[in-house]
């Protein structure tokens, strides 16, 4: 099942970014790097909850949470039709078409709320992920050179975007 997350959420949703950056180098943050506690998260959940273009969405099944796709919103008048899209699913359902379930999703959620654009950075070397984002209608847009560095070597990202009207 698909839905929004909410504010009861926090916990779960701290668990499941915890477990996502432990099991991989893709993401922004490492395994134990981000210090984040439940009412830090409890913030943010409350936060999105009252933005109109900003939503996390929720992977559940058998009440857990296994993947998830957040949009933030452009805050201003001129970007207000772009989501920035970060997501994530756990290791063990790679591959069962969690994630395609999500996008389309945020997809159809996006075009109820105006966003006409959705941009997310990968790290160039993941292409498994590339290859997603491209099957979902992505393209690549540009190259970040060096923009993370992870265990101290530096990382080249894809700027990526869908338009969808």
């Amino acid at each position: 099942m698909i839905r929004a997350a909410n504010v009861n959420d926090a916990p779960a949703y701290r668990t499941l970014i915890q477990s996502l950056e432990a099991e991989t180098d893709y993401l922004l943050f490492g395994k134990g790097e981000r210090k984040w506690s439940v009412e830090q998260v409890e913030e943010l959940l409350e936060k999105l909850e009252q933005a109109e273009t900003s939503i996390i969405f929720l992977s559940e099944e058998e009440e857990e949470i296994l993947g998830h796709v957040t949009v933030l919103g452009g805050g201003a008048p001129r970007n207000g039709h772009v989501g920035n899209v970060i997501t994530g699913v756990l290791q063990k359902k790679k591959g069962t078409g969690m994630a395609t379930k999500l996008f389309n999703h945020l997809f159809k959620w996006a075009l109820e709320v105006g966003i006409t654009r959705l941009e997310l950075t990968v790290m160039v070397h993941n292409e498994r992920a590339i290859r997603f984002y491209e099957r979902m209608g992505f393209e690549k847009e540009g190259v970040k050179r060096n923009s993370l560095v992870v265990r101290g070597t530096p990382v080249d990202e894809y700027m990526m975007a869908k338009i969808l009207v």
